[in-house]
Formats: C-alpha cells, structure tokens, sequence
C-alpha cells in the first residue's frame, strides 16, 4: 500500500450560507484514504456524508482546511482545471447514477474520455473494456431503461472506472438494491481497490462496511470514531 496517500482531507470544514442561516455541513474533519485501501463512510442523515464525498470530489470546495487528491490541493485549481483532474483522476458513482437516457450504456461509459480528448475508438476500446470487467458486455449497447438496477449500478461504476482513475467516490452505490447485487456491486470495488485504487464508499448497511479497510462515522458533521470492522466480507 502506498504511504502516500491519493486523498487527504486536512481540517476540512463547509459551511452554507452566513450569519444566522448558516449551516455547518462539516466541522474539522481530516482523512486519509491510501492506495488500495477501502474507506466506508457511515452515519444518520445529515451528518455530512455526502457534503464529504463532494469536497473529495472537488464538486465543492471547503470552506477551511485543504483537500488534495495525489498531492493537488483542490481549492487552487481554475474552475476548468478542476474539471480535467475529475475526468482523469477521480471516478464519482452519483447515487441517482446521473446516467443519461438517451445514451446507451456504452456510450455513458465512453462519454467521460471523450470530453477529455481522447481519440474515439481509444475511448471506445476503454469502455468496452471496463464493461467487460464489470459484467457487461452484452449489454453495451442497450440504452440504460432496458437494463435492470443493477445493471444500471454497474454501468454507473464502469464510468466511474474507465481511464484508471485512482480514486473513486461511491455514494450509496447499493442502495435500493437486493443483497445478491448488492454484493456484487462491492466486489467490484473491492477488486478495482485491491488493484490499487482508493475508495471511499458511503454507506448505511453495515454488512458493506464490512467489504471496508477501515470504517469513518460522522455525526453533526465530525468525525465521531474510526475503527477496522470486526468482520470481513472478502
């Protein structure tokens, strides 16, 4: 495992609005998510989960501390500078997916290296890749309505993959899932991570925190406790 970490959060806090209406979505928080190594991100609702994942992400900024993803600090870059390190560098699995309709699931997976300059039958050659790696090939050329949910979770993780980015964010990627799936979907991750990726996964089901290196809880936007699961799902 590297000792450099691929993210870290250095006392991070976000707060929305000001004066009397602010809202304190994160206090002080800082982690470190190695690579090959599996984070699980748990607590009640509101308690900063995903405020967390989107700061990691560089879809938001802190208000105070620093977020660096392989040593860039995020906070510096140019808006479209900020764009091109998500593309290359840092895969997201939206829990509403954000997979368009009107694309089919090869298309979606492609779509991400071709904003970022890649040539389209490299780009196409990656995707079909990655949805072979993830189960689906035969698929790839169905549009993301005629698939099943966990189809659609798969595909929703194969863009996130696509490029080898080194770190990918997850939140709630099992959600409304059945268990058999549900598994499937944190094997995925556990072997992209085991291979050298770092993931941070939110998650409210224990049994998935267990796929998990190391389990963070929040609360109130902090860092309530840190532990290693008493069990492993690998």
């Amino acid at each position: 495992m590297s000792f450099d970490p691929v993210l870290r959060l250095t006392d991070v806090s976000r707060v929305h609005g000001d004066g009397p209406r602010a809202v304190r979505a994160l206090h002080g928080v800082s982690l470190e998510v190695a690579a090959g190594e599996l984070i699980a991100v748990m607590g009640p609702s509101g308690s900063g989960k995903s405020t967390l994942l989107n700061l990691a992400g560089g879809l938001d900024l802190p208000t105070s501390g620093t977020v660096t993803v392989e040593g860039v600090p995020l906070p510096t870059l140019t808006a479209r500078d900020l764009a091109a390190l998500r593309r290359r560098r840092v895969g997201y699995v939206f829990q509403d997916l954000n997979l368009i309709p009107s694309l089919t699931a090869l298309e979606n997976v492609t779509l991400p290296r071709e904003l970022d300059g890649v040539a389209f039958g490299k780009a196409r050659q990656e995707a079909l890749e990655v949805l072979a790696e993830v189960g689906l090939g035969e698929v790839a050329d169905r549009f993301p309505d005629d698939i099943s949910g966990g189809q659609r979770q798969r595909v929703a993780i194969a863009r996130a993959l696509v490029g080898g980015r080194r770190l990918i964010l997850a939140d709630e990627p099992t959600g409304a899932l059945d268990t058999p799936t549900g598994d499937e979907i944190l094997q995925l991750l556990r072997t992209r991570c085991d291979a050298g990726a770092a993931v941070l996964l939110v998650t409210h089901e224990p049994r998935y925190a267990a796929w998990a290196d190391r389990v963070v809880f929040l609360r109130d936007g902090e860092v309530a406790d840190s532990t290693v699961p008493l069990e492993s799902a690998r």
